[in-house]
């Protein structure tokens, strides 16, 4: 019976297939077959790694992912349900410090195939080995001197005379390459130097982008606040549960869950009713119940809770964003400036949106929608009219805010959570703005919006090959 991990294996370079790979220091027959303690390296195209992440992400089998991003490389560290493990790396680029020691362009121009999984062809096999090895100061480890040496004499002399002939090393058989040499080493990089993409001004970018990958951030590069909106029977909370669970579980990640604002300063009610009792009751009334009328009222509640924005955006970034927590939010700044009633705030909107300039923008901002009707058969809180009515103002307002900062602002018409899913993690693994999976125009009414289809953006073109 074959395990967990030798399944997703193969459900893996079957999604390959889809695009230009190459898997390097391919020993074993099969993929599947690499030992548990070994890794699976890949070389593979920069813009299709994305769809390599979400695939993984939808993998029901893993039960827990470690991703870290170093320079030119994404290294996986799997779980799967049955306990086995796996380690994978996706490479971009063949890198070691200053050096490119093997170019996309050679390895994809030498690339060979067997059983439908594209390797490269054995003298380059040996080629990257012996660079990656020598030039951290390592003899050739003893499953290639193995794998090799199982050869025919002829091969094995054709292989060693390919090394010596381009890299004017002076081997006599594998056993030799198994052991560190600092001359060879030199040979190896003294040619290395002489090629187009390790000139002087080629490795001092290389070596400045090495070191920025070494002390800079580690972890993989994603949205570290993330706000949830919509009107009440959207759909927020179920969905942020899904993600919160799928962040946690699959990809590692660190997650707190906060409501509506950062709460440094505690909600107006509680400094009659006790922060419990306030909380209690703001929870159990009814969205939208304020019949605040005075404008210098709304001014001072207003004022108040913008000023847990402006300076609790410190403390969040400082207790979570800092530590590597992903930060959501369940509704966030922009119920002020479409729906101030629910906060028994009447100010209209010119004023809290010009404030939201000085407010850190959320990585990736998501606003929830259906149809009326579909809503009403959730929940009855809201008549029709305003849910139409403040479902246009959402609408209108993330395609103007899109254009004005690099956050992601996303309208998903939620009427499938498992598609609503899909595409919200994609833009958190994609982490662009242009992949937006909806495109809503200003000049859409109300109707015309809420009906309007979103579409879930393939980056890898198929996402599950099974």
């Amino acid at each position: 019976m074959q395990t967990d991990r030798a399944i997703f294996i193969q459900s893996l370079f079957r999604l390959l297939r889809k695009v230009e790979y190459l898997w390097l220091k391919a020993i074993p027959a099969r993929p599947e077959d690499t030992p548990e303690q070994s890794d699976i390296d890949l070389l593979v195209k920069e813009n299709d790694l994305p769809g390599i992440l979400f695939f993984i992400s939808k993998q029901a089998s893993v039960t827990q992912c470690s991703i870290v991003r170093k320079d030119a490389a994404t290294y996986l560290q799997l779980q799967f349900h049955d306990g086995t493990k796996l380690k994978l790396d996706l490479l971009t680029a063949l890198v070691r410090k200053q050096f490119t020691y093997l170019t996309n362009n050679y390895l994809f121009s030498n690339r060979s195939w067997k059983d439908q999984i594209a390797s490269y062809k054995t003298e380059v096999l040996l080629e990257h080995a012996l660079l990656f090895n020598f030039l951290n100061y390592a003899g050739l480890p003893s499953k290639y001197v193995q794998h090799f040496g199982a050869t025919s004499d002829e091969e094995q002399a054709r292989l060693i005379g390919f090394v010596n002939a381009k890299y004017g090393t002076g081997f006599v058989n594998f056993q030799q390459m198994a052991v560190f040499s600092k001359n060879e080493r030199q040979n190896f990089v003294t040619q290395l130097k002489t090629q187009p993409e390790n000139s002087f001004t080629a490795r001092f970018r290389q070596a400045i982008r090495y070191m920025t990958s070494q002390f800079g951030n580690k972890k993989l590069q994603v949205p570290k606040v993330i706000t949830f909106s919509g009107v009440d029977g959207a759909g927020k909370s179920t969905l942020l549960n899904d993600l919160k669970s799928v962040l946690s579980e699959k990809l590692g990640q660190r997650v707190v869950t906060l409501r509506h604002r950062p709460s440094l300063l505690p909600i107006l009610s509680a400094y009659t009713h006790g922060k419990q009792a306030a909380e209690a009751k703001a929870a159990a009334a009814l969205p939208r119940q304020g019949s605040n009328g005075s404008r210098f009222s709304s001014l001072l509640r207003f004022s108040y809770y913008y000023a847990d924005y402006l300076f609790g955006q410190a403390y969040i970034w400082l207790r979570y964003q800092l530590p590597g927590y992903t930060v959501i939010y369940d509704r966030y700044y922009f119920d002020f400036i479409v729906d101030g009633k629910r906060s028994n705030i009447s100010l209209g909107d010119r004023l809290s949106k010009r404030l939201y300039r000085f407010l850190a923008k959320p990585g990736l901002n998501i606003f929830l929608y259906a149809d009326p009707d579909t809503i009403r058969q959730r929940k009855q809180e809201l008549p029709r009219a305003d849910i139409e009515q403040m479902t246009g103002q959402y609408l209108a307002l993330f395609e103007e805010l899109k254009k004005q900062d690099n956050s992601q602002y996303l309208c998903i018409e939620n009427t499938d959570r498992q598609a609503s899913l899909e595409t919200i993690l994609q833009h958190y693994i994609l982490g662009k703005n242009d992949t937006n999976p909806i495109d809503h125009a200003t000049s859409d009414s109300p109707g015309q919006a809420v009906n309007r289809k979103s579409q879930v953006v393939n980056p890898i073109a198929v996402f599950d090959p099974c």
